[in-house]
């Protein structure tokens, strides 16, 4: 008979206790710093996102707000209450779906609340719901909305509702995070909400504040920034002349993480889909960047952390008892850029004013249409800016080249292979004068079009944009056996 140790006796407990002394080892590996800590030698992980545009909920694309607070938690180790992090966005937090639209972002400050971000920039939707509406999102933020480069154009001063940058100490780092907005804003928000306010060139801003941040005391210096990847590109030789060390974007949906040397720049594309990662080491005693790595990384649909998804769903609860009112019903996407989405908006408009010949809309403003029951909330998600619909009077010439200026959604109008004509076949004539109907941000200015000049005593139908879409909807009686679709069809 063979001797057996007790070791090899009972082998399972054995495996156990090891598979469980590996595990513990692994976790601590892949939580514990990346670099020694020492007195003077410090790390920070900056977790970012940009253009939220209040997409909390979990999509067929992503894991919302609460699957972003779980991949953190996972995958990076985050703890709203561990000095090694911190979290900014970049702006453009709450135009979106009816879930924030209609509640003017209140529903995602709260969630940005609870997910515990740091700062954010001002983005030119931000300004979607009002001065006074930011005013309030900013009071209600534990978090400073960030702009250097807003001023009024009476006082010359930075606006209540922002702050130039803000100084964080966090894990023995006193850190500097000044916040740009894009000067496309007066043209991509509703331009008479931004009219008696200026938007500086960003170097001019990062030459009046980066330095002053460096005299608070500041060691480490950030950009966030509602700008493309192009301007954060051509600010990098002034960004690390000034001593700034990361500038991170928005405003164009861009994935970017680039990192060389000491300096990086990262943009995390859009719609809390995906996160971008910065994480460095930073020396206090010599004020410079040891070391920095920057990544994207993606959060999947999935499980979510269930206190923000608590939130979450607590606004969805409120948004379904004002806005759950189906009123028709569509088996396919009705995308933004579509034909189906011109015809649907315009003939809306027309069948709203028969004093009107034409309708006239941007793609740039407007949001698909998810299949399936088509709700209040629908129609919100849809066209999630707020705008009057205008009535203004046009040359047939103003017409087309108003309409060729930029891509186009407009109806009461064909387009032919040698020109146009109206809807009843008769030619455009370049000479006539037609009544014709637009959202009031393109007749001001938006989305870089000069329509006023054209006519500047434009009527106020009295009409908001979406009502005639819901009252249009409502009256197909659309179903799932006749689904919307069905009426959108071109006239033959």
């Amino acid at each position: 008979m063979k001797i057996r140790t007790p070791l090899f006796r009972k082998p399972w407990p054995w495996l156990l206790t090891a598979a469980v002394a590996v595990s513990a080892i692994v976790a601590i590996i892949l939580l514990w710093p990346r670099s020694t800590e020492t007195e003077t030698l410090r790390r920070l992980v900056i977790l970012y996102t940009n253009d939220e545009h209040g997409w909390m909920e979990s999509t067929s694309k992503s894991g919302g707000a609460a699957g972003m607070m779980r991949q953190w938690m996972r995958q990076e180790g985050y703890n709203p209450n561990d000095e090694h992090y911190l979290v900014l966005s970049g702006g453009d937090r709450w135009t979106g779906p009816a879930i924030s639209t209609y509640f003017d972002g209140q529903s995602t400050n709260e969630v940005m609340n609870a997910m515990g971000y740091d700062a954010a920039a001002i983005g030119n939707h931000d300004f979607d719901f009002g001065l006074e509406t930011l005013r309030q999102r900013a009071a209600e933020a534990q978090f400073p909305f960030l702009s250097a480069n807003i001023r009024d154009g009476k006082t010359d001063q930075i606006p209540d509702f922002a702050r130039p940058y803000i100084i964080i100490e966090t894990n023995g780092i006193r850190i500097g995070v000044i916040g740009l907005t894009t000067t496309e804003t007066p043209v991509d928000t509703q331009p008479a909400t931004v009219a008696g306010l200026d938007f500086l060139p960003y170097k001019d801003a990062l030459q009046e504040f980066a330095p002053q941040a460096k005299a608070e005391g500041a060691e480490l210096l950030i950009v966030v920034g509602h700008i493309c990847g192009n301007e954060m590109r051509a600010l990098e030789p002034l960004a690390q002349e000034l001593g700034i060390s990361i500038i991170a974007g928005g405003h164009c949906h861009e994935g970017i993480a680039s990192a060389s040397g000491d300096f990086a720049i990262i943009q995390a594309k859009s719609f809390w889909q995906t996160y971008g990662v910065v994480e460095l080491t930073f020396d206090t005693a010599a004020d410079r960047v040891v070391s920095i790595e920057v990544r994207l990384r993606d959060n999947p649909p999935g499980l979510g952390d269930p206190q923000i998804a608590e939130v979450v769903s607590g606004w969805r609860a409120r948004l379904d008892a004002d806005l759950g009112q189906v009123i028709g019903y569509t088996n396919n996407n009705i995308t933004w850029s579509s034909d189906a989405m011109a015809r649907l908006l315009t003939s809306a408009w027309l069948a709203a004013d028969p004093s009107a010949q034409i309708a006239f809309a941007s793609p740039r403003y407007i949001q698909t249409l998810p299949a399936g029951d088509i709700t209040l909330a629908s129609v919100l998600t849809m066209l999630p800016t707020d705008n009057r619909l205008l009535r203004i009077e046009l040359t047939g010439a103003q017409l087309v080249e108003v309409i060729e200026f930029r891509t186009a959604h407009f109806g009461g109008l064909i387009r032919t292979g040698d020109g146009y004509q109206l809807a009843d076949g008769s030619p455009l004539d370049y000479e006539a004068i037609y009544r014709v109907l637009l959202p009031e941000n393109l007749y001001n200015g938006g989305n870089y079009y000069n329509i006023r000049q054209y006519d500047p005593d434009a009527e106020d139908t009295g009409d908001d944009w979406r009502q005639p879409i819901v009252d249009w909807i409502a009256a197909q009686g659309s179903t799932r056996d006749n689904p919307l679709e069905n009426f959108l069809q071109p006239q033959p």
